[in-house]
């Protein structure tokens, strides 16, 4: 399992937006390869932010799926729109040990 985390920060009173445009983001990283999408609200160090996984089966899916999304422009459009609601604070790659 190979797994793509990026860490959220909403904007004031945009959390429902980001949510909104999450849902949207899981569905183009499905349609190239994703098997799970999900959006977890975080606590401890990081309280306030969120995070959006994209789970695949090995690197070699994350990869062309990541093609897929890079190279859509529809999917880029998203992006901009997401980086109006908050601030990226980081995005990490994990691969499952066992």
């Amino acid at each position: 399992m190979y797994i793509s985390n990026w860490t959220f920060r909403p904007a004031a009173g945009k959390q429902a937006e980001v949510i909104e445009n999450s849902r949207k983001v899981a569905e183009y990283w499905e349609k190239y390869g994703a098997s799970e999408c999900h959006l977890f609200v975080l606590q401890g160090a990081d309280v306030g932010c969120m995070s959006f996984i994209a789970m695949f089966e090995n690197a070699e899916a994350f990869g062309k799926a990541n093609d897929g999304v890079v190279a859509d422009p529809d999917f880029q459009e998203l992006l901009a729109k997401v980086s109006s609601t908050g601030d990226f604070v980081r995005q990490n790659l994990v691969r499952r040990v066992f």
